[in-house]
């Protein structure tokens, strides 16, 4: 069986790398805000946690497609108004898709999360009848945010772009840290011991079966100096083993870039694949 594809992105001369792996999970994010050319932000609510739906103002895709991010605070505004997803989420809008997003915290692919993100995939289904399958995108700790629940629910998916995902969580953040990252009421309520007997039923990377019989898509891009999110265990594992089980998966490899970096967030194969038919 072939590896994964793996698509070269030349960067010229300029070697890009990133700050120095934080110890620590990601700081909370801000409150939901933002403004877009081609879109409307809905505030919404599930289990008291904070989500949105940007919709688009122009014409509505006529299969109402939509692209979900994990973590979800990469479509809403930063310090200054930024959105580290700008070229993506306004991109998406223009063509008639509608943007999602659920705070799950850094809840490390836990069942609770998974049953959040359910919550919030019903409500939009029932609220605003957008396309039964999700189209998703997972950045970092949101690979295994996205790769937890689309396992559990793989006829409710369309295709999974991840950027430097993590889907092993062995490898980031580690077994120790799976129990003590996430919020309270978002984590696998288990022990370390407990954690280690029951890898195989609960890390990502472990599950993939499901998404290959359901025909889910997947494209990742990562770099090839991450350290923090191996792209070997990571990335490149998983597209091995999705093809063992012939499913379709795709690796964009950035030469020598680290964890970050500003060709993660407008790169023209990641948006050619999410708008893809």
């Amino acid at each position: 069986m072939r590896l994964a594809t793996l698509i070269l992105i030349c960067l010229g001369a300029t070697v890009l790398t990133a700050t120095a792996p934080a110890a620590d999970p990601p700081p909370k994010p801000p409150a939901i805000s933002g403004t877009y050319p081609d879109g409307e932000l809905i505030l919404l609510k599930v289990r008291d946690r904070d989500a949105y739906l940007i919709q688009p103002t122009g014409t509505v895709d006529r299969e109402r497609r939509w692209v979900w991010i994990a973590p979800y605070w990469l479509g809403i505004s930063r310090e200054g108004g930024a959105v580290e997803h700008r070229m993506y989420v306004d991109r998406l809008l223009a063509a008639g898709f509608h943007v999602a997003g659920v705070n799950v915290g850094t809840s490390c692919g836990s069942p609770t999360g998974a049953e959040v993100f359910n919550e919030f995939y019903k409500l939009l289904q029932e609220k605003y009848q957008l396309n039964p399958k999700a189209r998703l995108i997972g950045q970092s700790n949101g690979g295994l945010i996205a790769y937890a629940w689309a396992f559990r629910h793989p006829e409710c998916v369309d295709m999974i772009a991840g950027i430097y995902p993590a889907s092993d969580f062995r490898t980031w953040p580690n077994l120790p840290q799976v129990i003590t990252y996430p919020d309270p009421d978002l984590g696998y309520n288990l022990t370390l011991e407990e954690l280690t007997a029951r890898i195989p039923e609960l890390n990502p990377i472990d599950n993939l079966a499901p998404l290959a019989k359901a025909g889910v898509r997947i494209l990742h891009i990562h770099g090839d100096k991450d350290e923090l999110v191996p792209m070997a265990e990571n990335s490149t594992e998983l597209a091995r083993r999705y093809q063992e089980l012939g499913g379709k998966a795709e690796i964009v490899v950035i030469p020598g870039l680290a964890h970050g970096g500003q060709v993660f967030y407008d790169n023209e194969p990641f948006i050619e694949f999410l708008l893809s038919d």
